[in-house]
């Protein structure tokens, strides 16, 4: 799940790539985005954690209460929240 609004906007001086360092391997380079532009909201994101592919529309995890999982998220969200592009996930929601 990712926004993917860096790669191609019009203010990259390498359209098409992104780069973590000076330098650096293109990091977008054969990436696969199964959720992104406006598919990434919290409703969505809730859908493929808890298995439900029907809300999801799309990949969902498949796993059980014996699965440990790690979940990255980066965003520009606070404290109690998750901020997606055009919705908020609350702490008490997740």
């Amino acid at each position: 799940m990712m926004y993917d609004d860096v790669a191609w906007s019009r203010k990259n001086p390498y359209p098409g790539q992104l780069f973590n360092q000076p330098d650096g391997a293109d990091v977008y380079a054969g990436i696969k985005i199964d959720y992104k532009g406006k598919d990434v909201t919290p409703e969505k994101f809730i859908a493929v954690l808890t298995g439900d592919a029907v809300t999801a529309g799309g990949k969902v995890l498949q796993t059980d209460k014996t699965t440990k999982l790690f979940v990255n998220f980066s965003d520009h969200g606070a404290p109690g929240l998750i901020a997606f592009p055009s919705d908020y996930l609350f702490a008490d929601d997740l």
